[in-house]
């Protein structure tokens, strides 16, 4: 026979699982979502000036071109219900910052409302940013700074200890930076050569056009060209293809064609005018991570 306890019971049985879910889904649904990683420095909060973003973005490229090394700093108004540590550890998941298979990755967090800060350090790194380190860092360095809120003298001190802490490390050497080849470098050289370099080699090539003749021209344009590549150390036959470029280009440069098609082009006004401020871009865009993994090293702490 049903009675009223029983029935009670069984209704519970059939209920509570059914809570649970929703009670999961729920906390799931309050999580604050990760933004999105396109910058080495990301204030959600507008604390920093985009002046005060830009040095530090220049710091944070100067390490990744020297070292490989990738730190990352985000600043964001709360974690919400989340502790630090897990929000944290749900952002290097998904931003995965630092180079795949040496993991020497950080992220500099600072939840300002809630007035806590983590770094969180790749598996590559715990080695050297240890625990007791990063703790030390924010305890002696950053904090200070934060009780003042002066937020950009913070993170700015933060980001020297932590990469002074890399310097010393024996890492493996970064690769070629994002939209650079082993041909194009810092430096500006292309093949081994600054720009001006092939600019005054295609000068001689219409110089020896005019004393030797077309053929020889040309020629000579290609072969000098060939050898001042080889010269600077580029392999042979990236020379020599460099060589068939400079009688190409050397070619266009001589035909009418080209300056008649040029000269249309710019009477008819396709190409417009120089705008203000183009610049080189910045420091602070463009960026992303390299694969790298955490194991939830690191140190967190308040102000």
């Amino acid at each position: 026979m049903l009675t009223v306890k029983s029935f009670t019971q069984y209704c519970l049985a059939l209920l509570l699982p059914i809570i649970f879910i929703l009670g999961c889904s729920e906390a799931a649904a309050e999580q604050i979502p990760v933004p999105k990683l396109s910058k080495r420095v990301t204030d959600l909060t507008q604390t920093l000036t985009p002046a005060q973003t830009e040095a530090l973005a220049q710091k944070l490229a100067n390490l990744e071109k020297t070292k490989g090394s990738q730190i990352a700093v985000l600043m964001i108004p709360t974690t919400g219900e989340e502790g630090i540590e897990q929000f944290s550890i749900r952002v290097t998941d998904e931003w995965k910052i630092g180079r795949k298979g040496t993991a020497d990755g950080v992220l500099f967090l600072i939840a300002k409302n809630d007035k806590r800060l983590r770094i969180e350090v790749g598996r590559g790194l715990e080695g050297a940013l240890t625990d007791v380190t990063s703790a030390r860092i924010i305890r002696e360095f950053v904090r200070p700074a934060f009780k003042q809120n002066n937020f950009y003298g913070g993170i700015d001190i933060g980001i020297d200890k932590i990469t002074a802490v890399i310097a010393g490390e024996e890492l493996p050497p970064p690769a070629p930076s994002q939209g650079q080849t082993a041909q194009f470098q810092d430096d500006g050289k292309i093949l081994g050569l600054h720009p001006l370099v092939w600019l005054g080699l295609l000068i001689a090539g219409f110089i020896l056009n005019k004393v030797l003749g077309p053929w020889l021209g040309r020629g000579g344009l290609g072969l000098g060209s060939a050898g001042a590549a080889l010269f600077a150390g580029t392999p042979l036959g990236m020379a020599a293809l460099a060589g068939l470029l400079m009688v190409i280009i050397y070619s266009l440069l001589s035909s009418r064609l080209f300056w008649d098609l040029a000269g249309a082009v710019l009477q008819s006004g396709a190409i417009g005018g120089f705008g203000g401020g183009g610049g080189g871009g910045s420091d602070n865009d463009g960026f992303s991570g390299g694969g790298g993994d955490f194991g939830g090293g690191g140190a967190s702490g308040d102000w």
